[in-house]
């Protein structure tokens, strides 16, 4: 490419550029400008170099906001050749505009200072879009601020709210139970009638001579007492200890236990009842006592059920799940409907005239407690089920 091609092709970006340029020589006489500095500062390039500098210099001034900081930087940056600047100044005429102005000597092959480039570029909308985003972000920083205020000040009135329906969720508690505690010393007080009744005909017949008759009245007595204590089990299921006292439980035992002490009034119902778990099967942590209230009451739920059909087969059964112990226990009773069976661990809620509501609630809440489930199915016509998982670690 000769010298005279680098020209035209130099020429030829200089009015492609954005920017304005103007080029002066080392006697501060301006040798090159472009049509985009003639724009910017409403000048004529003949006038831009064939007119003195200080002329040119003067008619920039004029043109910017702060014409003796313009003229006072000339000096400054002409006082160095060296000198490399960046800076910005503002243009009132022939409109407003923000340019960032540029500075720097000019070499030749030699690295000899030749003269000195001037380049202009307008950032005005630059500057302005920059502008409304720092107040933009200015803004959205005041609108997090007030809404995190507001937040705060909600969240406190959430939290007074919540603690007030609390309050009044455990003062409507207290007066439920106190309701359901008149009904169920009713039906309690009915119930030991039902059995000292008996028992105490029993006793009487007792005083016989007849061995047969004596031991006939005895069997009799041994099945109230153990309607009794069944009775017992439900009145403790009422009660809540403050902890649980837990310690290495033999479910297995247990149920059988509890098997035990049915066994009378399932017969008395019609009822049969099949258990089945596998041998050596672990310890589980936890309250005996409380697990005692939740199996009295599954199974005697289970055989209550099943009156209606006239008995049936009740079915125990443990193994080892997931992790834990799992007791299901089942009947053939004729199943609960859907639309009750979303309500079977509600407080208070119960099908029985002459229940309290609070037996499945309890269930519930004792075997939470232990870090355990319980699950229901029911098909009907074809009986229930409920499935007590127990870990066999204890959660900490």
């Amino acid at each position: 490419m000769t010298e005279n091609d680098e020209l035209l092709l130099l020429r030829a970006l200089l009015r492609a550029s954005d920017y304005g340029v103007l080029l002066s020589d080392a006697s501060r006489r301006d040798r090159l400008c472009n049509r985009r500095f003639c724009e910017m500062f409403e000048l004529e390039s003949v006038d831009v170099l064939q007119a003195q500098p200080e002329y040119v210099r003067l008619h920039l001034a004029a043109r910017l906001k702060d014409p003796a900081g313009f003229l006072e930087t000339l000096d400054f940056v002409y006082a160095d050749p060296v000198r490399v600047l960046e800076d910005e100044v503002e243009l009132i005429s022939p409109k407003r505009r923000l340019l960032r102005r540029y500075t720097a000597p000019v070499t030749d092959q030699q690295g000899n200072i030749v003269g000195r480039l001037w380049t202009f570029l307008d950032i005005t909308r630059t500057r302005s879009t920059e502008d409304k985003v720092r107040a933009q972000a200015v803004q959205l920083k005041e609108q997090s601020r007030q809404l995190a205020s507001a937040l705060k000040i909600v969240t406190g009135r959430l939290d007074k709210v919540e603690n007030t329906l609390t309050l009044t969720q455990q003062q409507l508690f207290e007066t439920e139970k106190l309701s359901a505690v008149g009904l169920l010393a009713a039906s309690v007080a009915h119930d030991i009638r039902n059995i000292l009744t008996p028992l105490t005909i029993e006793l009487t017949l007792a005083d016989q001579n007849d061995p047969a008759a004596r031991a006939e009245s005895l069997d009799a007595m041994r099945r109230q007492v153990d309607s009794l204590s069944l009775l017992t089990h439900r009145l403790l299921a009422l009660a809540k200890p403050d902890t649980l006292e837990r310690v290495p439980t033999d479910v297995c035992a247990l149920v059988t236990r509890i098997t035990a002490l049915v066994q009378a009034q399932a017969a008395l119902e019609n009822v049969v009842i099949a258990y089945a778990a596998p041998r050596c099967l672990p310890l589980v942590p936890a309250d005996p006592i409380q697990l005692d209230q939740v199996l009295v009451n599954l199974v005697l739920n289970a055989i209550q059920a099943m009156r209606a059909t006239n008995g049936g087969t009740l079915t125990l059964t443990l193994d080892q799940h997931a992790g834990g112990l799992r007791l299901r226990v089942a009947d053939t009773g004729p199943g609960i409907p859907l639309p009750l069976r979303k309500r079977l661990f509600d407080p208070f809620f119960t099908t029985r005239p002459d229940g309290a509501g609070l037996g499945l609630f309890s269930c519930r809440r004792i075997v939470q407690a232990h870090g355990g489930t319980i699950q229901v199915r029911s098909t009907p016509s074809r009986g229930t089920q409920f499935a007590v998982w127990l870990p066999i670690a204890a959660a900490l």
